[in-house]
């Protein structure tokens, strides 16, 4: 038994000349062993490594938008960090959030003027990230609020 991904499979179909139709689709894969037999049994299997690897890459998005923003959370007292950086990373964060009010606040006390030490993005950095914890997300620890 052989465990391929989807898009492997559909690959090695059209390389074959074949039709991505599930039940053509079985007529245009060679089996990997030589067999004398021409057709294989092709037996979809849900939730395999693809669902590993979108979950992998979601935990990956949502560290990598954090860290930046709390990098800028610790700068945000001195200075002004209204980035492109920082406004890209609020924009990945916003299907995992659920709650534009909270990415709208970081966003304004990022671009505050003038700077005061009351006027950081602490608050806003520590609600973001509580409530990717409480949705379920994967939060590294140095991440977390």
């Amino acid at each position: 038994m052989e465990v391929w991904d989807l898009g492997a499979l559909i690959d090695e179909v059209r390389r074959n000349g074949g039709n991505t139709d599930w039940r053509a689709a079985r007529r245009s894969i060679r089996c990997p062993k030589r067999c004398p037999s021409p057709l294989i049994d092709l037996l979809p299997i849900p939730y395999s490594r693809q669902r590993a690897r979108r979950r992998e890459r979601r935990s990956t998005l949502v560290n990598l938008s954090l860290g930046i923003l709390r990098e800028a959370a610790g700068r945000s007292a001195r200075e002004a960090v209204g980035t492109i950086e920082v406004r890209l990373a609020l924009h990945v964060l916003r299907p995992f959030v659920r709650d534009q009010r909270l990415l709208n606040e970081f966003w304004r006390s990022a671009t505050i003027e003038p700077r005061h030490p009351w006027t950081s993005c602490h608050l806003s950095y520590r609600a973001i990230a509580r409530r990717l914890v409480e949705g379920g997300a994967e939060v590294d620890e140095a991440n977390r609020p």
